[in-house]
């Protein structure tokens, strides 16, 4: 497992200290406070080291036979203090110093703590090998000292995948049902796998804190628990990442996208698969109103996975400040979660000119965090993008759109005859007489509509048709289609450019529509 790895890089820092009587930093990146100290105490235990615990409010070390942290000293809000005090410690130890690297950067830090720090790694001092581990969140990482970044040691502890949170689940289920007199193996079992999915994208602590209250008011209450959870865990991605879980269970199928279909159906396996070779994405172009949207939650009901809307504009610019920190957070919860369907519809307005931090670099950085993450993240995260303006992202778009990427781009125009027939059999249904001809007719007159146009025309004529206590009749249906034509030609001629950029770069999702 991931974090296995990281303790075990821990200890070789510890031994290698030890080895060459200098003083080691590391840097320990985690979302999860409470687990990597306790990662950290366990593998200093196990290393036989002491362990003692600075921040500027306090000062602690790690007593084992009473197995609690024990008061060593004050705290002090001088940094430099703080790291002379870790100095001064003798027989060699591990010191675990938190939120301190902000005081040691380049711009704004405290140059005495620099200054400290820089003589205490200096290879020409002795010492009883000290470990100095600076716990820190991921976005830290940034405020290492410029002339020390080679000297620190980078560690970071992942969230945890699928496997591990089925564990962790287990655990706390079992323990529930000991606690009850029925410590059914069976039962747990069950349960923990009922509850993975509504846990993944957590943090350990977070996902046992999350188990623990779920079942808190009743113990044995596990379909109610479960709906708890997923609750918490829509409203945790909501407000934090602004994701969404979609419901596909019963997803329709857009009609007239029968290429796409064969893509996805082709590819099934390789969108499932871990590593360089699984299916990255596809990017969907296209007017407004052609069943982009719908097919995101039809492609998890056709590959049977969670269908998961990430709304990055809406990190982008309306969270001054902290755009980074989110983009971080949500690509690592995604990659906990895979796989899923990354849905990101309108990509372009993310990255559209104007965005509420572009002038301090945050756009710049954020855009290559996201390009970096489409081409390398190994986790089964199929992106499904759309886009009606690749124009509007400028020279972004050309590097969005080249190869590796995404897999394909498709492009979803307007329905052919055939497929406007589809559509209208399906809303019209039971609602007409003589139903042949009217498909026939309205399907001929209606060439420039999108499918959200066939549906408005269907839902107008059905309204007046129930106002009058009539049937749908063709008489109805065409004089909606005659209110709608001329903004529907309209409409569909804005979007002649993205017609010809998709002539070059794009495969049809369906059919050609005839003109």
């Amino acid at each position: 497992m991931q974090c296995n790895n990281t303790t075990q890089e821990l200890s070789r820092i510890i031994a290698s200290s030890a080895n060459n009587r200098g003083i080691r930093a590391v840097i320990l990146t985690t979302r999860d406070r409470e687990h990597a100290l306790n990662s950290i105490r366990d593998t200093t235990v196990t290393e036989k080291k002491d362990l003692y615990h600075f921040t500027v409010a306090a000062r602690r070390k790690w007593n084992q036979k009473q197995f609690k942290f024990e008061a060593a000293g004050s705290g002090t809000q001088d940094p430099a203090e703080l790291l002379r005090s870790a100095h001064d410690i003798r027989g060699g130890a591990v010191v675990v110093i938190e939120d301190l690297l902000n005081t040691l950067c380049d711009r704004g830090g405290d140059k005495n703590a620099r200054t400290q720090l820089c003589a205490m790694l200096s290879s020409e001092k002795t010492n009883d090998g000290t470990v100095l581990v600076f716990l820190e969140p991921p976005e830290a990482q940034s405020n290492i000292p410029s002339m020390l970044e080679s000297a620190f040691f980078k560690l970071a502890i992942p969230f945890p995948n699928r496997e591990e949170i089925q564990g962790l689940a287990l655990r706390e289920v079992t323990a529930v049902l000991t606690e009850t007199g029925n410590p059914n193996m069976a039962l747990a079992q069950e349960w923990a796998w009922e509850f993975t999915p509504e846990l993944t994208g957590l943090t350990r602590t977070a996902a046992c804190h999350g188990v623990r209250d779920s079942l808190a008011l009743n113990k044995t209450d596990f379909k109610e628990a479960k709906r708890y959870l997923a609750e918490r865990k829509k409203k945790h991605l909501a407000g934090e990442l602004a994701m969404e879980i979609l419901d596909s269970r019963i997803a329709e199928l857009p009609i007239g996208l029968d290429n796409l279909y064969r893509y996805l159906e082709i590819n099934k396996a390789r969108i499932c698969e871990f590593g360089k070779d699984r299916a990255k994405g596809i990017l969907l172009l296209g007017p407004p109103g052609t069943g982009k949207t719908m097919l995101a939650k039809a492609a998890g009901a056709l590959l049977n996975l969670p269908v998961v809307e990430f709304r990055i504009s809406s990190l982008m610019n309306s969270l001054l400040g902290e755009t980074e920190r989110r983009f971080d957070q949500a690509f690592q919860t995604l990659e906990a979660m895979a796989p899923n369907v990354v849905f990101i519809d309108e990509f372009e307005k993310a990255f559209s000119q104007g965005g509420a931090e572009n002038d301090g670099g945050t756009m710049q950085r954020t855009t290559g965090r996201l390009l970096s993450w489409l081409s390398d993240n190994p986790q089964p995260n199929f992106i499904l993008a759309t886009s009606n303006n690749i124009a509007r992202m400028g020279e972004l778009g050309h590097t969005i759109t080249r190869s590796g990427r995404f897999d394909k781009m498709f492009f979803v125009d307007v329905p052919s005859r055939e497929a406007r027939k589809q559509i209208l059999n399906s809303l019209l249904k039971d609602q007409t007489e003589d139903l042949e001809a009217v498909l026939s007719v309205v399907a001929n007159e209606t060439e420039k509509f999108t499918g959200a146009d066939l549906r408005a025309v269907v839902n107008e004529a059905a309204t007046q048709a129930r106002h009058i206590n009539v049937p749908v009749s063709l008489e109805l249906l065409m004089k909606e289609v005659k209110k709608k034509a001329l903004k529907v030609r309209a409409i569909y001629d804005r979007f002649s450019e993205l017609r010809k950029f998709a002539e070059f770069h794009c495969e049809p999702a369906g059919p050609q529509f005839e003109i």
